[in-house]
């Protein structure tokens, strides 16, 4: 009995190592980087039966089949000539449309002007409304939502919710509050479900995307998912800080196109919207709108933050929830302080997850040792994700400032490169600043040795 025990043992054993080494070629194969791979080994190596299934789960970004299955968003040039701003000319050479001209753009500051802004659209629809979310919540802000886009329905508005399976797993499983909008002839899906396609489930491509879209020439946009602690219509002391903002003009239509490329992957049905041909007169507001996942050719979105670094003079300013970057963008930005650029770095003191603040706090520990300030904003979450480079461009939209959102998620952001714009989202930073603390709290040797652990293994949490 016990020599049996034994032989089983060493089987598994053996098949553990196999399956080890096998990973770790996977890893070489795709050429993963050197500190992704390091996270991996020392996680197979001390948790090998959680490893090894977690690798199988996580490991995959642009895997080949993904990407045959769902194509290559290409969105549609609607504008002859460019923009000759550098960033504009880098987004261009790797393959994104040039800056829309006519577009008149209003920032949304808080969760009441956007939920203001979002209603205010869905009551003005006339032909469609398209909704692609991570998060729809199951509250009384979004029972109202529901009520205006079955109310919407019922009067032949069309009406389309996009989900992510993940980010709303409860409401995939028990999804009764969106009964109201099918039996009004509105649709909903989820997007990589689990329950539709457990087999081809990927846990680690999600569809963090954020748009709603009215007729095709006004789109909300920015880091807002659609739940209560995103938007109210009254302050709350729940109610986190997000940014938003609204365009209506040219640049609707790029979101028109991500959402469209969305669904038809998710349901096999393509979409052919009735869009107006023309825009009536806007503000000569630029905006490039930037995708980035799987489904896009290069990591353009990655590219144009590291660019950015390279191109700033005077300052650089980065809001986010979550901080976990790349190494070389981690460096690049040392490189910038070193330069003289003024680097201001914000983010929640305390965010939705807890493991992510303990990684995070050693990558800001490294940078505050390299004279880059570091703000912890108090109070509330922080959910916005704005980045401003010099007064020559700023960036708001879904990503994080973390190897997830630049490398896995599906995710959008658009680029502003108008004064109004720079100039808001500056004073908008400016007022979050003053509501923050700098610089992190002296920390004793063993936390900073515990920070660093999961510093390293960032890639995978």
């Amino acid at each position: 009995m016990l020599v049996n025990e034994f032989l089983k043992l060493e089987l598994f054993s053996v098949i553990t190592v196999l399956l080890t080494a096998g990973a770790i070629a996977h890893m070489l194969s795709t050429r993963k980087k050197p500190k992704s791979i390091l996270a991996w080994i020392l996680v197979m190596v001390t948790m090998p039966y959680i490893g090894i299934p977690l690798y199988i789960i996580f490991s995959g970004r642009k895997i080949e089949k993904t990407i045959l299955k769902k194509g290559q968003l290409k969105l549609k040039n609607y504008t002859p000539s460019h923009f000759g701003s550098p960033m504009s000319q880098f987004l261009v050479a790797q393959g994104i449309p040039p800056p829309t001209r006519h577009n008149e753009v209003r920032l949304c500051k808080n969760g009441v002007e956007a939920h203001v802004a979002l209603t205010e659209m869905l009551q003005s629809a006339r032909r469609f409304i398209y909704i692609s979310t991570y998060i729809f919540g199951d509250d009384e802000e979004t029972a109202q939502i529901i009520d205006i886009l079955s109310k919407k329905a019922r009067e032949g508005v069309e009406v389309k919710l996009l989900i992510d399976s993940l980010g709303s797993l409860k409401l995939e499983l028990f999804p009764s509050a969106l009964q109201k909008l099918v039996h009004a002839g509105g649709e909903y899906r989820f997007f990589n479900s689990f329950i539709r396609h457990p087999i081809e489930f990927r846990l680690n491509l999600r569809n963090h995307r954020k748009s709603i879209n009215v007729d095709g020439h006004t789109v909300l946009s920015g880091g807002m998912n659609i739940a209560r602690e995103y938007l109210s219509p009254v302050w709350h002391e729940k109610l986190w800080t997000d940014l938003s903002f609204v365009i209506r003009g040219e640049a609707a239509w790029h979101y028109l196109d991500i959402f469209v490329f969305d669904w038809e992957y998710t349901t096999k049905e393509r979409l052919h919207p009735p869009v107006e041909a023309q825009t009536p007169e806007m503000a000569n507001h630029l905006v490039q709108v930037v995708p980035s996942g799987p489904d896009v050719a290069n990591d353009a979105y990655f590219e144009a933050m590291l660019y950015g670094t390279f191109l700033a003079q005077e300052r650089i300013w980065i809001v986010t929830p979550y901080f976990a970057p790349d190494q070389t963008i981690l460096d690049a930005l040392i490189v910038a302080r070193h330069r003289g650029v003024e680097i201001k770095l914000v983010v929640p003191d305390t965010s939705d997850h807890m493991i992510i603040d303990v990684a995070r706090n050693g990558f800001l520990r490294e940078l505050q040792e390299e004279g880059i300030e570091i703000y912890l904003y108090k109070n509330r979450m922080l959910h916005a994700k704005t980045i401003l480079v010099d007064s020559s461009f700023c960036v708001i939209g879904s990503a994080n400032f973390d190897e997830r959102s630049f490398f896995y998620n599906y995710e959008t952001m658009s680029f502003f490169y108008a004064d109004a714009q720079i100039e808001e989202t500056g004073g908008w930073i400016e007022e979050v600043l003053l509501e923050s603390t700098r610089g992190l709290a002296p920390a004793g040797k063993l936390r900073v040795i515990f920070e660093n652990i999961f510093k390293m293994l960032a890639p995978v949490i």
